[in-house]
């Protein structure tokens, strides 16, 4: 006789004793919740679930696997596919694979699934109450903290719409006051073209008064130069027949440019063009450039101060660098604001008129400045108010009041900042910069509000740029619990906050893993 045939019997024994009670309600084969003991019926063939055989219901749970679908052994561990259900009366029911049942370890509170082990030492206890004890407590614990979240979910909702209505009357304000202001900066842009235009018109005279010095300043440095060059040519022209012969350049030291003693031919040919004889009108237009250089670095030597090319070459680089930058910087000024000439020019020599004009010019371009700042900032404050309103603070708008408040948690090597629909950011106890792990972009995955994505942060090194993921859970006060990176440049957040303490709702039960299946 088996063991089903013993249960059986028990069974019938049971029935006869107490007649009153309908015993095939609750004949239940091993390893099924109550829900399906209807299908079940030990007077009838057993069907597969799946349709697939009709066997007699003696070969249910006889530890031979008949089903493909595992239905016949719910019991057993016949079965690679099975699944086993454990009552656990005073606790929560449980799901494990059929493998585990009577293999040694208990996984069912109620010791179920060891049924066969039952008589050996040491067996499984049925500790259901006390962990249906504590289950109760701690779900009872949790619902208070979220009845308690979710009277700050409503006021954090309040404060949200009010945040939201602030938000709209200030832009409805602002954009009243940023028309005056586009008034006035219009305005001040007039009234500073205009002084400009008669600023400029005044110090014409003061231009054409320069140019002319600068003229004649240089008319003398010209005729200055031509006197000097005469006086080098007579110099050098020995026997006075207004031309310059070799004879003449190998008696004039300055051509000498070795310092040996003699005027080589090469150096009489760089003067002299591999000429003969030059005349006045030669040496002036290209004979005194040429020996102006040779004087110069004559001079250089005399005094020991020559530089060395090099040096002279890198410091006319850093003049073309400089140059070049101020060129660049010219072309990043505004296309609106513009300078005068005035002051290229001596003030001195202005006229009472003039200063009063240069003055009001002056005066002009400063109220146009600060009117154009104030115009500008108005526009970047109704920026920033949009971009804000057009962010998803949720259905109700109860994250609203978090909007770039920051929170930090520290570990062994990193202090971790989270600014709420803002960034993210990594920073080392050891020193250093901090890095942006994201920004925000949106709420990803369901359900919805639940999980915050922040990506676009600062890229890995040789890898893609960092993301942050956040997970939300109810809390009293927001906090930021724990950072971690599971994957490569991939942070995974979890922050605790009222806003998503909503009573009643369903959150689902960690299942069974191998870390929870212990040994006797």
């Amino acid at each position: 006789m088996n063991v089903m045939e013993n249960f059986y019997l028990f069974i019938t024994v049971f029935c006869g004793i107490f007649t009153l009670i309908n015993c095939t309600s609750i004949v239940k084969p091993r390893g099924i919740a109550f829900e399906r003991a209807s299908l079940y019926v030990p007077d009838k063939d057993f069907s597969c679930f799946d349709g697939s055989y009709i066997i007699p219901f003696s070969y249910v749970n006889d530890d031979y696997c008949d089903c493909p679908d595992a239905s016949d052994e719910p019991g057993t561990s016949a079965c690679p596919n099975g699944t086993f259900h454990c009552t656990n009366a005073g606790h929560t029911s449980l799901v494990i694979p059929s493998s585990r049942v009577n293999d040694g370890i208990c996984d069912c509170c109620d010791g179920s699934d060891e049924w066969a082990n039952m008589l050996r030492k040491g067996t499984c206890e049925n500790t259901c109450e006390e962990l249906g004890r504590a289950a109760r407590e701690e779900a009872e614990r949790v619902q208070k903290i979220f009845v308690a979240g979710h009277e700050i979910r409503a006021q954090l909702i309040a404060k949200g719409k009010e945040l939201r209505l602030e938000k709209q009357n200030r832009i409805t304000e602002l954009f009243e006051i940023q028309r005056s202001a586009e008034l006035t900066k219009n305005n001040t842009l007039h009234a500073k073209e205009t002084a400009e235009e008669i600023e400029k018109s005044a110090l014409e005279k003061y231009k054409i008064m320069n140019d002319e010095k600068k003229r004649q300043e240089n008319e003398k440095e010209k005729l200055k130069d031509q006197n000097e060059a005469f006086e080098i040519f007579n110099q050098i022209d020995t026997n006075k027949n207004n031309k310059i012969e070799e004879e003449e350049v190998e008696a004039y030291a300055t051509f000498d440019q070795n310092n040996d003693g003699t005027v080589s031919q090469d150096e009489k040919d760089y003067f002299m063009e591999n000429k003969k004889e030059i005349s006045l009108e030669d040496f002036v237009l290209n004979g005194w450039i040429r020996l102006k250089q040779l004087m110069l670095v004559e001079n250089m030597d005399a005094k020991d101060t020559e530089l060395p090319v090099d040096v002279d070459n890198d410091r006319q680089v850093e003049e073309t660098e400089d140059q070049d930058e101020n060129e660049d910087d010219s072309d990043h000024v505004e296309d609106d604001v513009k300078y005068t000439e005035s002051e290229e020019f001596d003030e001195s020599q202005y006229d009472e008129e003039t200063k009063l004009i240069i003055e009001e010019a002056k005066q002009a371009r400063n109220a146009f400045e600060e009117a154009d700042r104030k115009f500008r900032d108005l526009q970047r404050e109704v920026t920033h108010l949009q971009e804000s309103l057009n962010k998803d603070f949720g259905p109700e708008d109860e994250f609203a009041a978090l909007d770039g408040e920051c929170y930090e948690l520290s570990d062994r090597e990193y202090v971790y900042k989270l600014c709420l629909f803002d960034q993210i950011t990594q920073r080392s106890k050891n020193g250093g910069s901090e890095v942006r792990l994201g920004t925000w972009n949106s709420w990803i995955g369901e359900p919805k509000y639940r999980t915050m994505l922040y990506d676009r942060g600062q890229h890995c090194w040789n890898g893609p740029q960092r993301s942050t993921h956040v997970r939300l859970s109810c809390g009293l006060e927001p906090a930021l619990l724990s950072a971690t990176e599971p994957n490569r440049c991939e942070y995974a957040m979890d922050f605790v906050v009222p806003a998503v303490c909503v009573q009643h709702s369903e959150r689902p039960s960690a299942p069974v893993t191998d870390a929870e299946h212990d040994e006797l």
